[in-house]
Parts: C-alpha cells; sequence; structure tokens
C-alpha cells in the first residue's frame, strides 16, 4: 500500500467514461485529500503539450481502447504526443480490451505503467499513482532536495546557513533545518525553485506573499521571519525553528480540557492580531500550529494567506483552498470569506482537541467538504457539555451565526480581555 502520508500527486486524466473517471478521482483523493485531479478529451489533443506544461502532472493517465486496430493507433498515438510534451513524464494505461500483445506495444512505446481496466482495483491504482509521486520526489531532489550523502550536499547551497538536515518536503517547496551563520542558532529554511511556467510563478507569488505576510507582523504567537532571498534557481525564506513540534503531534495524545481551552485563546489571539492587520490565515490546522518550549502555540504558513481585501472576492469556480478537515463552508463552497472563516477552522481544532476525533472523516475530500456545508455541527459528549455553546458558535455553518470576531471569542473565554487597539 502507498504511504497516504506522502506527498498529494497532481494527475492528468485523458479519456474515459465519465463513471470511471469519477471513481478513479473518488480513490486518489480519498487517499490524497490534497490530490488534483484534472481530466482532458481525447478530442483535445492539440491542447496536451500545453495543459502539461502549465499543470505540470506527476503522472497523466491515458485510457485507450485496444478493441479495434483504429482506436488502439490512435491511443498509442496519443502516447507517443504525451511523452514528446515532456521528457520523462510518468505515463499510465488503462487499457480497455487488452491483451499480453498490446502491453508490450504500450511499454515499448514508453508508457511507464499498464493497467487493464477489466479488474483494476483500487490498490492496483494508488500503487501506480504512488510510484509516479516517488518518482517525481526523486526527480525534483536532484534541484532542491538534500541527499543523505554529505558528498551530494552540493546540490544545496544557500549563502550564510548549514543545511543539517530535511524537515519536509512537498509539491511546494522543501524545508531544511539549517543553522544560520549570522545568527548562531537553528533556524527553518524553506526553499523552493522558481521558473517561468504558470505554475512555478504562481508558487513563487505565494512565498513571496508569505515572507511579506509574516514578516509584517510581530507578535510571540506568529512566526519570526529572519531573512528572505533569492539565488539563480531558487527563492528562501529562514524563520523560527520550533524543536518541540506541532500541534498536529501533541494531538495524537490526549488534551485535557484546560490545555484545550488554553490553546484556544492562545490561537484566538494570534487571530486577532493577523485580522487587525487585515491577513486572513485560510489554512489553519494543528500541522500549522508549532509548540514552543513553554507549550505556547504559534501560528505558521501563510502561503494561502490573503489580505482581507482580496479575499472578499469569490474564489473561482472550482478552486477550494485549504485542508478538507478543517475548511469553513464558505470556502468548501467557493464563495467570499472573511476571519469568520479562520474561526469556524479554529472550531474543528478545538472539537479535535477535545474530543481526540475530527468533527467529519469520509472517504473523499468532496465528502468531507460536503459535511462541513451540510452536516449538524458535532455534539461533545456530556462530561464536555459546558463548551458546547462555544462551540456551536465557531462552527456555525452560517458565517453570521458565529463569533464575529477573534475579540468577541476572547471575550466569551475571558470577559477581562480587551480589544486590539
Amino acid at each position: 500500500m502507498v504511504d497516504s502520508r506522502s506527498n498529494a500527486p497532481v494527475l492528468l486524466v485523458v479519456g474515459g467514461e465519465p463513471k470511471r473517471l469519477q471513481w478513479m478521482t473518488h480513490h486518489v483523493t480519498s487517499h490524497w485529500p490534497e490530490a488534483r485531479v484534472r481530466t482532458l478529451d481525447p478530442r483535445q489533443s492539440a491542447l496536451i503539450g500545453t495543459i502539461i506544461a502549465d499543470s505540470e502532472p506527476d503522472a497523466v493517465v491515458l485510457q485507450i481502447d485496444f478493441g479495434s486496430e483504429a482506436a488502439a493507433s490512435r491511443g498509442v498515438d496519443l502516447l507517443r504526443l504525451i511523452l514528446q510534451a515532456r521528457s520523462g513524464l510518468h505515463c499510465i494505461v488503462l487499457a480497455e480490451r487488452g491483451d499480453e500483445w498490446t502491453a508490450v506495444r504500450t511499454l515499448k512505446s514508453g508508457a511507464a505503467d499498464y493497467l487493464p481496466v477489466n479488474g483494476l482495483t483500487r490498490e492496483a491504482l494508488l500503487m501506480a499513482v504512488g510510484e509516479a509521486t516517488r518518482r517525481r520526489g526523486e526527480t525534483e531532489g536532484v534541484a532542491v532536495a538534500l541527499a543523505e550523502d554529505p558528498a551530494e550536499q552540493t546540490k544545496l547551497a544557500v549563502p550564510g546557513y548549514q543545511i543539517v538536515k530535511e524537515i519536509a518536503t512537498s509539491n511546494f517547496s522543501c524545508v531544511y533545518l539549517a543553522r544560520s551563520e549570522r545568527l548562531r542558532r537553528d533556524v527553518v529554511l524553506k526553499v523552493m525553485r522558481r521558473g517561468e511556467r504558470q505554475r512555478e510563478r504562481e508558487d513563487a507569488e505565494r512565498f513571496q506573499r508569505e515572507y511579506e505576510i509574516i514578516s509584517s507582523v510581530a507578535h510571540r504567537s506568529i512566526a519570526q521571519i529572519y531573512d528572505f532571498g533569492s539565488l539563480p534557481e531558487r527563492l528562501y525564506l529562514a524563520m523560527e525553528y520550533f524543536p518541540c513540534g506541532d500541534l498536529r503531534e501533541r494531538l495524537r495524545n490526549p488534551v485535557s480540557v484546560a490545555e484545550a481551552i488554553y490553546y484556544l485563546r492562545t490561537i484566538a489571539a494570534a487571530l486577532r492580531v493577523i485580522h487587525v492587520f487585515g491577513i486572513l490565515h485560510r489554512d489553519l490546522k494543528p500541522a500549522n500550529v508549532m509548540l514552543r518550549e513553554d507549550n505556547a502555540p504559534v501560528l505558521i504558513d501563510f502561503g494561502l494567506a490573503r489580505r482581507a481585501v482580496d479575499a472578499g472576492a469569490v474564489t473561482g469556480v472550482g478552486q477550494v483552498l485549504g485542508s478538507p478537515y478543517y475548511i469553513s463552508p464558505e470556502q468548501a463552497q467557493g464563495q467570499a470569506v472573511d476571519s469568520r472563516t479562520d474561526l469556524y477552522s479554529l472550531g474543528v481544532m478545538f472539537y479535535e482537541m477535545l474530543t481526540g476525533e475530527k468533527p467529519y472523516t469520509g472517504v473523499s475530500a468532496l465528502g468531507v467538504m460536503a459535511q462541513h456545508t451540510s452536516s449538524p455541527i458535532p455534539r461533545l459528549p456530556h462530561n464536555l457539555a459546558a463548551q458546547q455553546p462555544v462551540l456551536d458558535r465557531l462552527m456555525a455553518k452560517h458565517p453570521n451565526a458565529r463569533y464575529a470576531s477573534a475579540d468577541a471569542l476572547l471575550a466569551d473565554l475571558d470577559p477581562g480581555l480587551v480589544a486590539v487597539a
């Protein structure tokens, strides 16, 4: 089985019946909730090069009907066209009415994998997609990932920093623990490749925005930025290092009610600060809350953040940002958002802190998001019933029924707290 913690894949699926496409998308996104799946009609083959250049898929899934020689020839020609669009592209062929001869023919033409539609299982699909994702990680490693062999560490060199180890990697960036020569302390170094393709330009803009947003706020509950710079092929960001890990790791063990309320209050205070600066986080979740040595939570990862004046616009059709487990109903529906979106996500986290479970789960990202939109607010166990009123106002389906601001929540938790001037 493919490890579900692997980087979420980006897939382009060419051809196939709607039900089969739905089946594939369901299993891929249930295993990798943040996966992106795009479909293309084979009749639009003239666009294949442009689409591959823009979306940079980890793999292309091409469905070929070998039932007739004409259909098979068209399919194999399309396979060659796909492989010509980008060198080394991982192409998975789903074969309908194929046999051993068609399998050999397809693999000789350059396909990385051949899966007969008849008898196709979820396990086989995920294994094929997972292999593409693994290969993507190896390829990107040449550009930005740190090799275990010290002799290979010259592949990543950021002046003024000594790489200690890799912490995490994603489609967007690689994160390292590094030693700052100037500060003489350990820092987190986020490095991303920049290029001329549309996706790379968008990633670079998001990276720049994260620096601008975090560096504009000075507060103990907001991660501190030390440095931002550029190299010929990369951008890098040096920020505060938190050796105690994140809230996601903390929630693997039970949290007392008092500690949950402490986290709730402190994170709300951090939200209050960024909201005063006109910033919405939009991706609040336990993995984006680090812990200091005194157990104080700190907000990180503002890659999806927006100034409130910009975030008020409706999200593009079909564009959903944020984690499906913590997303607000309005985010799930691509609607306009404001500070109450962050408060909803905080409510989801509060439920998880109290119970040790996520309020909504499912077999697919779409299924989970649908629950945020229409399922009842979860009820706390009897021994936690005193916290239900706060949870109800945080997780209200309609923004108007939620706390109007982080100040309102803090006043409810502690009437002695006053608003930020």
